[in-house]
């Protein structure tokens, strides 16, 4: 097991505390957004040896890919680690987003390569060739934008607005095809004249302001507007869910999903990709066409992940096949880590201890993270705690629950964007809440899992 160091990425959003916190260190007065831990070329984690040297984590991997991988995970994968973990500190709203596929991905990374686009350059798209899904786990109250909503409920929000923009907005809501009208919507706002642009943007946020509009939206399109002046993204809120996640619940997000993270502090694991499409909420890159072509219009449930609980630990199984999220604790604990291929485990709270079947075992504190590889053999954490795992999808685990395991608070009501609730069917993999952590518990694992 190896010790990681890892790099804070400051963005503009980010929260000035929360991650010095959770590190233990002095805030310096600038905003820390993301502490990534991973492989990714953009910031790298640095391994760390029992002889105390640090080497760079894809150096590690790419010297021995079946070795610290498996040969089960560097087939499918090659000598790299396909997923990325991170623990992001939201204290402003980002970009207005949305990731592609794995085949617009390729080919988006290979088009802008043939054109000579250099992969840092501001006005790129692909930064690599892979599809970015992900799942965000809330650790305190979560905001974020989500998904479409009925076009009919933005179309009810913009009722009595008499504004040139507000009444076009209506138009192209009253399509009778979902898909159309979100389309529509959308396009408008994306491809707003630029000489026209401010006015009609600055129009419809004082006559919304004027209504004092109730509801989830309420204040989001001015406080969003406020802070990004002439962006269509504070208009183009009003399509999406406006959504709170409790500490514990999840989302999944795939590819073509509309999305903005608001405020709040969560953990994210991803495929270890950085390609994001930008709408709008940003001073970065907005590419429409591109962007319009990636979007999904589907109006679909809001997309909550449901966790299975099995041997000590929550475990979120998306679908994606290059990561899952494990959570263990907090409380007393006694688990072992999951799979049989490389783990990247942070603790968030407390103190416990990594003991390994091959090599020496790791205590972590506070903040603290460690890389498993593969052949660490079977890795049992106990101690009291609260520690996130991320490891490799099974080859043949695209289903969200382990079977024979029943779901997670099966009798959770759903919310859908108008605020109804229905409940939901046991194992769905979206439109199902999180259920929250339980109360901490001694209770060990019913049998240990060996990870080799």
């Amino acid at each position: 097991m190896h010790r990681l160091t890892n790099q804070v990425r400051p963005y503009a959003w980010g929260a000035r505390t929360a991650i010095p916190d959770l590190l233990g260190t002095e805030p310096d007065g600038t905003p820390q957004a993301e502490l990534w831990l991973g492989a990714h070329h953009g910031a790298p984690s640095a391994a760390v040896s029992d002889d105390g040297s640090a080497h760079p984590l894809p150096n590690l991997i790419a010297d021995a890919p079946h070795r610290v991988l498996g040969s089960e995970v560097a087939e499918r994968f090659g000598a790299r680690l396909p997923f990325l973990l991170k623990y992001l500190a939201a204290e402003q709203p980002l970009s207005l987003q949305v990731h592609p596929d794995a085949a617009r991905a390729r080919q988006g990374f290979d088009a802008e390569e043939h054109r000579g686009i250099p992969v840092d350059a501001p006005h790129r798209n692909y930064r690599d060739p892979h599809h970015k899904p992900e799942l965000l786990l809330a650790l305190e109250p979560f905001e974020a934008l989500c998904g479409f909503r009925e076009p009919g409920a933005a179309r009810h929000d913009l009722r009595g607005m008499t504004c040139e923009l507000a009444r076009a907005l209506r138009a192209d809501l009253s399509s009778s095809d979902d898909h159309t009208a979100l389309r529509s919507a959308l396009t408008r706002l994306l491809t707003l004249a630029v000489d026209r642009r401010e006015r009609l943007l600055s129009e419809f946020v004082e006559e919304w302001s004027a209504c004092d509009r109730r509801g989830p939206h309420g204040r989001i399109v001015p406080d969003l507007a406020c802070r990004y002046p002439g962006d269509p993204g504070a208009v183009a809120s009003l399509l999406l869910n406006r959504i709170t996640l409790r500490p514990g619940e999840a989302l999944f997000l795939p590819a073509g999903n509309l999305h903005a993270y608001l405020q709040g502090t969560a953990i994210e694991v991803m495929a270890s990709s950085d390609n994001v499409l930008r709408a709008g909420l940003t001073r970065k890159h907005v590419d429409a066409p591109e962007l319009l072509d990636v979007v999904d219009f589907s109006v679909l449930p809001i997309p909550y992940a449901q966790p299975a609980f099995h041997e000590g630990r929550r475990e979120f199984r998306p679908g994606a096949p290059e990561f899952a999220l494990h959570e263990i604790g907090p409380g007393r604990i006694a688990a072992h880590l999951p799979g049989t291929g490389p783990c990247v485990v942070l603790a968030l709270d407390g103190q416990v201890d990594l003991v390994a079947e091959v090599g020496q075992g790791v205590t972590l504190d506070r903040g603290e993270s460690v890389f498993v590889p593969a052949d660490s053999g079977p890795v049992k954490v106990e101690g009291r705690g609260h520690v996130v795992a991320a490891t490799v999808a099974a080859a043949s685990g695209a289903a969200l629950a382990t079977a024979g395991v029943p779901a997670a608070n099966p009798g959770a009501e759903s919310r859908s964007a108008a605020g109804a609730t229905a409940a939901p069917p046991v194992g769905a993999t979206v439109g199902v809440r999180a259920s929250a952590p339980s109360a901490p518990s001694s209770a060990p694992a019913t049998a240990p899992r060996p990870r080799g």
